[in-house]
């Protein structure tokens, strides 16, 4: 082997160790896209609860919500095959302290009382900030909302029915009113989720 065999050997080495994990988050995008695929790392009762605050977070409205794009899913791969043991025990742990955070089961509460604990949660997740435990319902709230906003901006109805999408982009326009530039939609680094 001569050192430029063993040059292009090391940096496909170097490229598919840096980008597996961009890879697999492609996976669970494309496994968010099965139709009706049952939980791979979450339990039955899991995935509901998942699924029922991802539909808080982004509900559906004109524009799809969550469920539409199969976020619970995305989420569900992304913990399969991403995440590291010691990081799935830990939202696995917060999930459970969410489950209970208000005494009474998330899915036994009606629809008022779900979005009254995210909300509340959510708020003490900000507050919180850097000194937020990871293994509590707050951080649940926030990771998830962090993963919902993540699969639910990479499906096909995030980006192009609720964000600006040109397929083919066309000519440059130099000076442009704001009021023209995106018919009123914010392009994907402008977004902000609120609750």
């Amino acid at each position: 082997m001569n050192r430029r065999e063993w040059l292009k050997c090391m940096s496909a080495l170097a490229l598919s160790a840096a980008g597996a994990p961009l890879l697999a988050v492609f996976d669970a995008h494309a496994a968010a896209q099965e139709p009706a695929a049952g939980p791979r790392f979450f339990s039955r009762s899991q995935a509901d609860m998942v699924a029922a605050v991802v539909d808080i977070i982004i509900p559906r409205t004109d524009t799809p919500g969550a469920l539409d794009a199969g976020v619970p899913r995305f989420i569900d791969q992304m913990f399969k095959d991403v995440y590291p043991a010691d990081e799935q025990a830990r939202y696995l742990q917060a999930l459970a302290a969410f489950e209970h955070a208000g005494g009474t089961p998330f899915l036994q509460l009606d629809a008022a009382q779900r979005k009254a604990r995210v909300t509340r949660l959510h708020g003490e997740a900000l507050a919180g900030g850097h000194h937020l435990d990871p293994v509590t319902a707050p951080a649940f709230v926030l990771m998830t909302k962090k993963l919902a906003m993540l699969g639910f901006f990479m499906s096909e109805p995030g980006c192009t029915q609720v964000l600006q999408y040109v397929a083919v982009p066309g000519g440059y326009q130099a000076d442009v009113p704001l009021s023209k530039a995106g018919n009123g939609r914010a392009w994907a680094v402008e977004t902000v989720l609120r609750l």
